[in-house]
């Protein structure tokens, strides 16, 4: 590398460090952006798991709320929740 080599570089010196500051730049903004799509992806799991739970409870509810209707289960709620006996059961009370 003689002399012409060393006028090269003390005239391109600053082509040279230009291209490693950009590149480190470069590098760490890949890094942030790698890590904020990673959280996003774990939000986006997380609010699927919530969708799917939310589904099974509307699923839960509208089955709840079609019962109703269906004599047999209101006779059923009335048994146990208020204790009410149809005619010709005997009622049996436990005491502690």
């Amino acid at each position: 590398m003689g002399d012409a080599g060393f006028k090269m570089w003390r005239k391109s010196w600053w082509v040279v460090l230009f291209c490693l500051t950009t590149g480190f730049a470069y590098f760490d903004v890949v890094k942030e952006k790698k890590a904020a799509l990673r959280e996003l992806a774990f939000r986006l799991g997380e609010m699927e798991k919530e969708k799917i739970l939310a589904l099974q409870e509307k699923e839960d509810l509208q089955l709840r709320i079609a019962s109703e209707s269906d004599p047999s289960w209101i006779e059923m709620i009335l048994m146990r929740d208020l204790g009410v006996v149809p005619e010709g059961f005997l009622k049996v009370h436990f005491t502690k």
